[in-house]
């Protein structure tokens, strides 16, 4: 090994020995041989340092170096498998505790097991493996010697925090819910609004984040602020608008006209009251005018009278006149317009009062004046008679006299229809009709028909006006042929379910007409009278084809007392006949041609005999003409 002496050291050299006391003998030193040994002497050393840090090196092969920590835990000396093992059991573990979210007054949980929270064992242990290894034997002493320390350090799926958390607050998170009006019973109710709530979702995964990652906690906490949303329709809105729908309908509402009074409940008008959707979120309170008309119809029964026309009587065969008189109405338009005011003034705040309806005027429409500037003309223009058997068929005649008089003195003003059902109705007990018979598809139903029998009497109008020379508008044939009216020109009445058949003609002259009805045992006669315009009335003979003959029948019955008869059916052939009616003016000129086609079916007559023993059985049917009584 060479050693250089620098110039510096020559002259350090230099200065030390001319410093020397005087007198002390100076002995020159070999700097050669010094530098040589040191040099040698260090070169050892190293070898020797060298020799050690390989054999050291060599010892903790894959180990971590004696004197680490790892979060407190000594894992010197200890393989990265065993020093886990080591960390493990020293610390707490990083999956038991769990993360706390608060949200609002509401909580949820997040597992840290259920993120994989743990510590990150692959960076502490690849810090611990490599403290000491990085500057030769003086690391590794000074590690030995000191110590070296790992800080913890904790890892956790990231993906499956996300999708905790968003799970969380998708939970607690709502969209607002506008309040809504809905009708229970007669009321309206208000189902309230629901505010929506949302977090910031993006915060709480930084405060998340921040909580795991601190090895120190077991358990963390972090808090959500909840921002509500409020609805678009609240719930003070919605119910602001039924309290105005209470206000109209919450209170009876008395209604006065001519003296008369009616009190209408709060559930009919809460009927009345609607609230329509007119856009999302807001009502119109919509009152009902056509249930006001219908209900005040009821009032007008007993308070409108109607107005009387002026007709005609007779005395000594001399027609006079009997005069009109007014009547008293409440106008329906006017009547609802006052309801619904009142409604509306409730509505918005108004107190309640009653309601005063105008009752106005009814003049008739054909007054005395009219009727007497015509007496002097006035004359019979048809006449029609039909008899009869009063009985159980038509009630003892009562089916024929009642709708008799109620016709009887009626005026039908120029351009007027007439309608018997509307004249003579209802056909009620209460209107004075009782149970008869009547033809049914084709039968007879000889009891329990009420006002069963009248025909007679429409029929008998029918002729005494078609005779007349007026135009007819309805006219239906029976079922089967009544031997008591003129073929082809009889006049049915029916009115049942959804099946209305009338007899209805239109006064087509310039001058009203006077019904007269007249009624005694056995007999109804109908004429028309009034100013005649010169029209003359020809009927054809009628044309009867498709003749189809009758029987009659015997049926043993066992619903009889042995021996006795029952007429279950009567006898009636078929057939069908037309009858041309022709009416011209006084000119001659033809302003009414109807020919009337009447399809009358066969109908099979029955008596039913009650039988003995011995007899066939019970609805054995022989012809009437072969059955042989028994004696007596």
């Amino acid at each position: 090994m060479i050693v250089e002496i620098t110039q510096v050291e020559r002259d350090q050299t230099v200065a030390l020995a001319t410093e020397l006391p005087a007198g002390r003998a100076f002995r020159r030193i070999d700097w050669r041989r010094a530098g040589l040994a040191f040099a040698t002497t260090g070169a050892l050393l190293l070898l020797i340092l060298g020799a050690f840090a390989i054999g050291y090196d060599g010892i903790h092969s894959g180990k971590i170096l004696p004197g680490v920590r790892v979060a407190g835990v000594q894992v010197g000396g200890l393989a990265p498998t065993h020093a886990e093992a080591a960390v493990r059991a020293g610390l707490p573990n990083p999956r038991a505790g769990q993360l706390t979210v608060l949200l609002g007054d509401a909580t949820a949980t997040i597992p840290y097991s259920a993120i994989g929270r743990d510590y990150d064992m692959a960076s502490m242990l690849g810090q611990a493996l490599s403290i000491g290894r990085g500057g030769f034997i003086v690391e590794e002493l000074r590690t030995l010697a000191h110590g070296a320390g790992v800080q913890p350090s904790v890892t956790w799926n990231d993906a499956a925090l996300v999708t905790q958390l968003d799970a969380i607050y998708a939970r607690a998170e709502a969209v607002p819910v506008d309040a809504t009006i809905v009708r229970e019973g007669a009321r309206y109710v208000v189902v309230p609004a629901v505010d929506g709530r949302a977090f910031d979702r993006e915060a709480a995964y930084l405060a998340a984040v921040a909580a795991l990652s601190d090895p120190a906690l077991p358990t963390a906490t972090i808090s959500s602020d909840v921002r509500l949303m409020p609805a678009a329709v609240s719930s003070v809105a919605a119910q602001t608008l039924v309290d105005r729908v209470e206000s109209a309908s919450g209170n009876s509402l008395t209604v006065n006209a001519d003296g008369q009074s009616m009190v209408i409940p709060t559930d009919v008008l809460r009927g009345w009251i609607r609230l329509t959707a007119a856009a999302p979120g807001e009502w119109n309170v919509a009152i009902a005018a056509d249930p006001i008309a219908q209900y005040l119809a009821e009032f007008k029964l007993d308070v409108d009278v109607p107005a009387v026309n002026a007709t005609y009587t007779f005395q000594a065969r001399q027609a006079t006149v009997v005069a009109d008189v007014n009547g008293l109405e409440i106008e329906t338009e006017p009547a609802v317009a006052a309801v619904v005011g009142e409604l509306e003034a409730r509505a918005t705040g108004a107190a309640p009062k009653a309601v005063n309806l105008a009752v106005s005027t009814v003049l008739p429409d054909f007054t005395a004046a009219e009727a007497q500037a015509l007496v002097s003309r006035v004359e019979r223009l048809g006449r029609w008679t039909t008899r009869f058997v009063p009985g159980p068929l038509n009630a003892n005649g009562v089916n024929i006299q009642v709708p008799t008089k109620l016709i009887n003195g009626t005026v039908v003003e120029p351009g007027e229809t007439f309608d018997f059902i509307d004249a003579a109705g209802p056909f009620t007990k209460r209107n004075g009709y009782d149970d008869g018979a009547a033809i049914r598809n084709g039968r007879t139903v000889f009891e329990g028909v009420l006002g069963g029998g009248l025909c007679s009497a429409s029929t008998t109008l029918f002729n005494a006006v078609a005779r007349a020379g007026f135009q007819v508008d309805a006219r239906h044939n029976h079922g089967y042929y009544i031997g008591r009216y003129p073929v082809g020109l009889d006049a049915t009445i029916w009115e049942y379910g959804g099946t209305r058949k009338t007899m209805a003609f239109t006064n087509d002259s310039d001058y009203p007409l006077l019904i007269r009805g007249m009624y005694s045992h056995g007999r109804v006669t109908f004429e028309v009278w009034g100013v005649s315009d010169g029209r003359t009335v020809d009927y054809s003979k009628p044309r009867i084809e498709r003749e189809r003959e009758a029987t009659t029948y015997v049926e043993y019955s066992s619903d009889l007392p042995p021996g006795e008869y029952e007429r279950a059916e009567f006898e009636v052939d078929g057939f069908d006949s037309w009858v041309t009616r022709t009416v011209r003016n006084a000119s001659g000129a033809i302003i009414h041609e109807n020919t009337w086609f009447s399809d009358y079916r066969k109908v099979d007559g029955l008596y039913k005999f009650g039988r003995s023993p011995g007899d066939p059985k019970d609805g054995t049917k022989v012809l009437a003409e072969d059955f042989v009584p028994p004696e007596g």
